[in-house]
């Protein structure tokens, strides 16, 4: 396998830290160096949170950190990225005022101005000390300066934030040691937190797992329940999942986002409720939840005849209060004065589950068909219109759509001539990057170089092609090199 600092963006990091940071790295000091791919979400986005398959492939496009340790108790951290933005790219934090702060503390300072990108890196070690994995308090332990460089596109709906969270606590994992007391999951969950809690996104678990523990090659299926990693599932021969980037920027600490996950947790407490007073009504008193603490368990044939009809297609956040109390989502909180599509979120979280499970069998399918075959364009083409239908829930359900997406993702319908299967948003949606199903083909990637030049044209925005995969940050741990 290639070595770790051959992979991208590793060399361009290490280039600069020695080019610019010479004061802050001292030549002939030794550096550990990590790395944590983006990923493109092929099938499943945001019903993570509810519990679904998800189906992501790892990128070869990356977030690159450096450590080196300093002879105070500070941490400093510095991001290329920002400094070639001309934006404020250092924050200083002594381990003294780190093991002081509460989560809710630090989460307040870095929600500053210019602050909240430092958030995904020094979030990382307070989440360490919170763990009891380690301890800041100990006056033996010394500081170190990191240094971030990423060449995953921000805001494109690649996991740009999990790769640095993952990058981040990789090396921090083998810096203090702590590598035999966790695995790729377990860090993942971590990287997860530090995106909920201390920078305050709701994002579900696929972007940190898919960045901790993906394969090159194959898309990571992870059942997130909270995290249940399956087998990889590489594609069959002769066909590649390609991202087309709409350069209209996305974030899933936006409010659309945060809402739609909202509604779709009230969706569940209405559900659970309809559940136990059906048990009441048949003489049984319900303890627990039968879908296990996740919408994605419910049977889309029973969420219809059964449930559907009870949610609103919209209620306001304190009525909702008042009839059902709290959801029991803990990334989000019940805006009283906010109204929430309810029954639409549900629908699209729902369905979404029965549609990757579905994605995948026709995935697993493919592979036993001969190459070129009728059957097999039969059955890839089913699997690239479980994608457009995503696709369209994403916008009349999740209420997540983008236009400049959709355009592309017409286009690629109107080039299946080609050998392009299917298309959908990715990740948050909002904007960000289209999946692709495609054959692995000339003519195929001609297609998709029409399609987006079409798409400039069209909307004015220049798009970016984002192909490739590499493994996740367990998979190829860190070095130590000297700068």
């Amino acid at each position: 396998m290639t070595s770790l600092l051959e992979l991208s963006p590793v060399p361009v990091l290490l280039s600069r830290v020695r080019a610019e940071l010479s004061a802050t790295f001292a030549p002939g000091s030794v550096t550990r160096v990590s790395r944590a791919p983006g990923r493109l979400d092929v099938m499943g986005g945001i019903a993570d949170y509810t519990g679904s398959l998800v189906c992501e492939m790892p990128l070869d496009r990356a977030a690159a950190v450096a450590l080196a340790t300093r002879d105070d108790r500070q941490v400093s951290v510095m991001s290329f990225n920002l400094h070639d933005d001309h934006k404020p790219f250092t924050l200083q934090m002594s381990l003294d005022d780190l093991a002081k702060a509460t989560i809710a503390q630090l989460r307040e300072g870095f929600a500053q101005p210019g602050r909240k990108w430092a958030g995904y890196l020094i979030g990382c070690l307070a989440i360490l000390h919170e763990a009891n994995l380690v301890n800041l308090n100990d006056s033996s332990i010394r500081g170190f300066n990191l240094a971030l460089f990423s060449d995953v596109p921000s805001g494109a709906g690649v996991s740009s934030s999990a790769a640095i969270e993952v990058a981040t606590m990789m090396n921090l994992v083998e810096h203090f040691g702590l590598r035999d007391q966790l695995d790729a999951m377990k860090m993942g969950a971590m990287c997860q937190q530090v995106e909920n809690r201390v920078v305050g996104a709701p994002c579900g678990i696929m972007d940190q797992i898919a960045s901790s523990a993906g394969e090159a090659g194959s898309f990571m299926q992870l059942r997130c329940q909270p995290y249940d990693l399956l087998e990889p599932l590489f594609l069959p021969e002769g066909i590649k999942v390609v991202g087309i980037n709409s350069n209209v920027k996305h974030s899933v600490g936006g409010g659309a986002y945060g809402k739609t996950r909202c509604a779709a947790f009230m969706g569940h407490a209405i559900i659970l409720q309809a559940i136990r007073d059906l048990g009441k009504k048949a003489g049984r008193e319900l303890i627990g939840d039968p879908m296990n603490g996740y919408l994605a368990n419910l049977e889309p044939q029973d969420y219809k005849q059964l449930f559907r009809g009870k949610l609103p297609e919209r209620i306001l956040g304190r009525d909702f209060e008042t009839m059902y109390g709290k959801t029991f989502d803990t990334a989000t909180t019940v805006d009283r004065d906010t109204t929430y599509n309810v029954q639409a979120a549900t629908d699209h979280h729902v369905m979404e589950a029965r549609r990757v499970r579905e994605f995948v069998r026709y995935i697993r399918e493919a592979i036993t068909q001969a190459i070129g075959s009728p059957d097999r364009k039969l059955t890839l083409d089913k699997a690239g219109h479980l994608m457009y239908a995503s696709h369209v829930s994403y916008t009349n359900n999740a209420m997540l759509g983008a236009i400049e997406c959709d355009t592309i993702v017409d286009l690629v319908r109107a080039n299946e001539f080609a050998g392009l299967y299917g298309a959908k948003i990715t990740g948050g949606g909002s904007g960000g990057t289209v999946a692709v199903l495609m054959n692995d083909t000339p003519e195929a990637d001609q297609a998709i170089q029409a399609i987006m030049q079409t798409y400039e044209q069209r909307e004015g925005k220049s798009p970016e092609l984002i192909a490739g995969s590499s493994p996740g940050a367990w998979r190829v741990g860190t070095v130590l090199t000297t700068v």
